[in-house]
């Protein structure tokens, strides 16, 4: 485990990057702007109005007039979409993919709302609902970096593993925290403890791989959590600080485009 404070390195490093940092980070309206009350309430999806918003979770969302703010604030996960808004029948298929929605195709299913990419998801949603539905399930209640505590590496500066009863969803990912403070700390500011690079080792990102991170092999720099595929890549990690994470700054935006590494 690496801790490190503001240096000289550091400080480096983060002139350069910071910029693309903050652009990554700015708040943008969940669902692409669209009114999740708006499903139930008008039957389609409406544009939310940008002047009446609400936050939840870490999302903020705009909703399409009082009324609407009114009943989504009252009850959020009534009129959320399910599976954090992804496409449903992308998660819920043969291989799980997290593709985004489109906020205009949707389905209500026994009073819930699904998304889904393209008019031709939803078709073959139409012939088997229950089995899109139940994969989705199945893989969304899969905790991300392996159901350890985002929080504890700040905090504890321990890996620890979470517990499901303290789970929280950001971003149409899950997370387990270990404790109710470390929940509430979570939802307070997601992006401060969310390891960067989605988990992925922040070593290979800066080489142009996509490598799954071990959520025990980590580094908190300047307030942000780092993960590591093996012990090895995250020794080259801590001698070249400075170096990999300007790197793995620049390399991110294209790379998390790409699929992780087997």
């Amino acid at each position: 485990m690496l801790v490190i404070s503001r240096n000289v390195l550091v400080l480096a490093a983060l002139a350069v990057f910071a910029p693309s940092v903050r652009a990554e980070e700015s708040i943008e309206p969940a669902l692409n702007g669209y009114c999740p009350a708006s499903y139930f309430l008008a039957g389609k999806a409406v544009k939310g109005d940008s002047a009446i918003r609400s936050e939840y979770q870490g999302a903020v969302y705009f909703l399409a007039d009082a009324e609407a703010k009114k009943q989504f604030d009252a009850d959020p996960e009534k009129f959320l979409p399910q599976f954090g808004g992804l496409c449903t029948v992308a998660f819920g298929g043969s291989y799980g993919n997290r593709i985004p929605s489109d906020p205009t195709v949707f389905r209500i299913v026994d009073g819930k709302v699904y998304l889904f990419s393209q008019e031709r998801a939803v078709k073959s949603f139409d012939q088997r609902p229950q089995v899109y539905i139940a994969g989705a399930i199945e893989r969304f209640a899969k905790p991300m970096i392996g159901g350890y505590c985002p929080v504890a590496y700040q905090l504890s500066r321990q890996a620890v593993k979470g517990d499901v009863k303290f789970q929280q969803t950001i971003r149409a990912e899950v997370y387990h925290l270990s404790s109710a403070e470390a929940k509430a700390a979570f939802i307070k500011e997601p992006n401060k403890f969310i390891p960067r690079f989605e988990g992925m080792c922040a070593e290979g990102v800066a080489r142009g791989k996509r490598y799954a991170g071990d959520p025990t092999l980590f580094a908190v720099v300047d307030g942000r959590t780092y993960l590591f595929y093996d012990a090895t890549a995250k020794r080259t990690f801590e001698v070249n600080l400075a170096d990999i994470v300007i790197k793995a700054e620049a390399t991110w935006p294209e790379l998390k485009k790409s699929k992780p590494a087997p």
